[in-house]
């Protein structure tokens, strides 16, 4: 099994060994998420993700020490992913609220795209995060966690977009509450639409439309904007 191949530097202290060093990591990386995403973190365990990469179970935590370290390297990887297709996105904008439309989007939506068995696409890391995602930080430990840096990621991307809030609205008084909150919705909505859809006024997975449409009207009625 194997992963696209992703160029990110992750915290090292997310892992024992570097699983993008070796083909048994990048195993170990694919069957973990696979899993995840088809059990959820509570079901998984070390020992099935070796039965299903192939290798031991003593391989595995060559690489991570437990499932919690496994979750939030998946985690930081994937808001690291975003917010780089939230800058090459908007690179060429020039109009700040055309830049932070452009960013919701992004944030928004990923497109499910085919790929061949075993392979573990943007999309799934997407679903990954949207379903186990919280967590990575609701637990005992986070304030430890917070200080080795495991969300730095998460809080990148959110600085990135209350910098574009603010380049639209320059006396905003609460930009990071508002891109938090926006980057929140755009995952928790698409799981409501999912599993419990009387949360929501779209209730079909595949009313992503309508989806950006909300959010996009909840930042203009923040900024106090017309579109």
């Amino acid at each position: 099994m194997t992963t696209s191949k992703y160029s990110f530097t992750l915290n090292s202290d997310l892992y024992i060994k570097d699983p993008t060093s070796s083909e048994t990591g990048r195993k170990v990386i694919a069957s973990g998420a696979k899993l995840i995403l088809e059990n959820g973190i509570e079901a998984f365990t070390a020992k099935k993700l070796a039965v299903d990469a192939g290798i031991t179970e003593a391989t595995v935590y060559k690489y991570f020490a437990n499932k919690q370290r496994l979750l939030q390297y998946y985690f930081q990887l994937y808001w690291t992913w975003l917010e780089q297709q939230v800058k090459v996105f908007t690179a060429i904008e020039t109009d700040p609220l055309q830049s932070l439309v452009k960013a919701v989007r992004v944030i928004s939506n990923i497109p499910a795209v085919a790929a061949d068995p075993g392979v573990i696409t943007k999309y799934d890391l997407r679903e990954l995060v949207i379903n186990e995602g919280s967590k990575a930080y609701y637990h005992a430990q986070v304030d430890e966690d917070n200080a080795k840096r495991f969300f730095a990621p998460y809080k990148s991307i959110t600085a990135l977009l209350a910098t574009m809030i603010l380049a639209v609205k320059p006396d905003e008084k609460y930009p990071l509450a508002l891109a938090t909150t926006i980057i929140e919705m755009s995952h928790s909505l698409k799981y409501y639409a999912k599993h419990l859809p009387a949360l929501t006024d779209f209730p079909h997975e595949t009313d992503q439309v309508k989806l950006d449409d909300f959010l996009l009207q909840l930042l203009y009625n923040s900024l106090k904007i017309k579109p």
